[in-house]
């Protein structure tokens, strides 16, 4: 699709996973559609990447761009781009407005932009993933503020086929657990459903930094005891695949337009 690659060429190859309206202020309590690009990047042009893609969103305020996006950038050098979605037919309305975008910004300026892109990365892959708030745990009362909790813990969890039924139940067994005793950090659950391995299941944990989210992570084992350590032989029972990845919400790398 030709707006596809303007997407993705007009954010250095625009963004997993996990939404602030999508991944940043986890307080969206509907299920969620988002498109995402994960962007390897060549640690050695991490810094002009991000300086090209920082002159975006005054772009897209500029030229009232519909869709904002949300950046993630990982310790092992992946950016995350998502954009909230109103269903699958919105995929193309997202790609005609990247097209819209280019075209008022001009041939040579849209041009020579893309040549700066150029070399700064190794790949990129789109998805789409679900945000599921029945499986996921937003605590009552919060221990950090949205805006306190920019480091992010994502678990990548594939499962074999067929036990879709069986992760639902000890995530509700998780999510009663966590309720029982008042756990004040939460998690958002998501589900890969377009260009991702599937069945997986991807859990964004939030925390102020990696020192607070290691020590907050120890104390909740600790006061969960045996339950916590009965449901974990249960969880990786079901387990087919796991990796973690580490890193950070950017709003400097984001396009987040006020609400009207």
């Amino acid at each position: 699709m030709r707006g596809k690659v303007l997407i993705s060429l007009m954010v250095g190859l625009v963004v997993t996973l996990w939404a602030v309206a999508a991944l940043a202020q986890a307080e969206e309590q509907e299920a969620q559609l988002y498109f995402i690009e994960d962007v390897v990047m060549k640690p050695s042009m991490v810094a002009k990447y991000e300086a090209v893609t920082k002159e975006i969103a005054p772009l897209c305020t500029q030229h009232k761009f519909p869709y904002p996006f949300y950046a993630f950038s990982t310790d092992d050098f992946h950016y995350y781009f998502v954009y909230p979605l109103e269903n699958y037919a919105d995929i193309d309305n997202l790609d005609k407005a990247s097209e819209e975008l280019g075209k008022k910004m001009g041939a040579d300026k849209w041009q020579a932009m893309m040549k700066r892109f150029v070399g700064t990365f190794e790949s990129s892959l789109y998805s789409v993933i679900r945000y599921l708030p029945e499986l996921s745990y937003i605590p009552e009362k919060p221990r950090l503020k949205p805006e306190e909790a920019n480091f992010v813990f994502w678990e990548f969890f594939s499962i074999p086929v067929g036990k879709e039924k069986e992760l639902a139940e000890i995530c509700q067994e998780w999510i009663e657990l966590y309720k029982s005793q008042k756990i004040a950090d939460g998690w958002e659950t998501y589900m890969g459903e377009i260009g991702i391995e599937m069945p997986i299941y991807i859990f964004i944990m939030r925390a102020k930094s990696a020192v607070d989210y290691y020590s907050q992570s120890e104390k909740i084992q600790k006061l969960l005891g045996e339950k916590y350590q009965e449901l974990s032989a249960k969880w990786f029972a079901i387990c087919r695949k796991l990796e973690f990845r580490t890193g950070r919400f950017r709003p400097d790398l984001s396009y987040m337009p006020e609400e009207k």
